[in-house]
């Protein structure tokens, strides 16, 4: 019985190191597309750090046990990761709105609720449509969508990530 508690620690220690270790490294990616160098190096040392240990720790002694926390720890590790990385929304995205009708009672909407809003004229298929453009932190995401499924359901929308912005108006809407 004791031998079940060696091995069951064992296990459990390397799948929470790679489980760690994969949120790091979902941290770190995320900060390294986003020229955020500071937060890269941080990350990228603790993320490397985590994972030598982790896999030391399975290679001194390889059961069939280890290697499965190891799979295990890397696969919830990465879920982790991208739930983390949305819950903290760095960043900013530009949304590019068409919608099919009443764009300037969107535009105005949006305004009113603290988005920088750009209008540009432009040629459909069928007839003239408005553009409608903003930059956005991304933890402002909830409130555009939530503007969007009230005033203009219908609306093509295209999303970008957007890795740098300089001047104008980017939307810093507090949370509440």
């Amino acid at each position: 019985m004791a031998q079940f508690w060696v091995v069951a620690e064992s296990v459990l220690i390397v799948f929470i190191m790679k489980f760690v270790d994969v949120a790091l490294s979902t941290l770190f990616t995320n900060f390294l597309v986003r020229g955020r160098r500071l937060y890269t190096f941080i990350f990228g040392f603790l993320e490397v750090n985590v994972y030598l240990v982790s896999l030391a720790r399975v290679l001194s002694s390889m059961t069939i046990y280890k290697m499965l926390g190891y799979a295990i720890g890397y696969s919830l590790g990465a879920l982790f990761g991208i739930w983390l990385e949305q819950k903290l929304a760095i960043g900013n995205q530009t949304w590019l709105i068409i919608p099919n009708e009443n764009p300037y009672r969107l535009a105005y909407h949006l305004r009113d609720r603290g988005f920088g809003i750009t209008t540009i004229s432009g040629s459909g298929m069928d007839s003239n449509r408005m553009i409608i453009l903003t930059t956005t932190m991304r933890k402002n995401i909830a409130l555009l969508n939530a503007s969007l499924a009230e005033l203009a359901p219908d609306a093509f929308v295209s999303v970008l990530d957007t890795r740098t912005t300089m001047g104008g108006h980017v939307t810093r809407i507090p949370r509440g």
